[in-house]
């Protein structure tokens, strides 16, 4: 059983000292709903990756750059920082690290984060290692871009668009749902898709041909 995510370290600002205006090595920074600010990520996939845990409906909330750890095996100084740290519906947590690809790994990259890896199995942590392939799969360019469009709706008309939902034809368009739907809805429209209560193959285009199969039914969440 994992450890509480009360004993994982988390530093109440970014772990990682920013570099200076002009510096070459720039961050991002992605408009969390769930942490009801902007996060500032070391990379665009690391905010990539914000976008499944914004989604997630077991993630409660997460922090990017959550804390350096420090520490010695024997002869060997280590020092790692994972990019995230995420809690969980269930009181538990995660530390998480994005990755490109592991052939870029230098050796004493891959030394670091197994060792990091055999920490969290001896403190009861758990670390998950994201592949940049699990990122940015076929559905994500959609995915991302109904997040961003949902900001814009509002608590009222997300409620609204919901209730009328169950009174419409099935499967139907975005050009359809439009018409149909009370206005403005395309925000909250996307908000529905975003967050499973429509059905649709995301890997279409987000466009008004977008066919979507209809409100989530007790099936489809399995």
């Amino acid at each position: 059983m994992f450890a509480s995510i009360c004993t994982m370290p988390c530093d109440p600002l970014p772990a990682i000292v920013w570099p200076n205006p002009g510096h070459r090595n720039f961050s991002t920074t992605f408009p969390s709903q769930k942490n009801r600010r902007s996060l500032r990520c070391g990379t665009r996939l690391q905010a990539d990756f914000c976008v499944w845990l914004e989604q997630d409906v077991h993630v409660r909330r997460y922090w990017a750059q959550p804390h350096v750890f420090k520490w010695t095996e024997g002869t060997s100084k280590f020092r790692y920082a994972p990019h995230f740290l995420v809690e969980n519906d269930d009181g538990g947590g995660c530390y998480c690290t994005v990755q490109t690809s592991l052939t870029g790994m230098t050796a004493q990259q891959g030394a670091t984060r197994s060792a990091f890896d055999a920490l969290c199995r001896e403190r009861g942590w758990q670390f998950s290692r994201i592949a940049e392939t699990t990122v940015h799969t076929p559905s994500f360019a959609t995915l991302q871009k109904l997040y961003l469009r949902s900001q814009d709706t509002t608590p009222d008309e997300y409620a609204a668009c919901l209730r009328h939902l169950t009174g419409l034809v099935w499967p139907a368009t975005v050009r359809e749902l439009l018409h149909a739907l009370p206005s403005p809805c395309l925000a909250a429209l996307c908000g529905c898709l975003f967050s499973g209560q429509l059905v649709a193959d995301l890997s279409q285009a987000l466009d008004l041909d977008m066919l979507i199969q209809g409100p989530c039914t007790v099936e489809d969440r399995g």
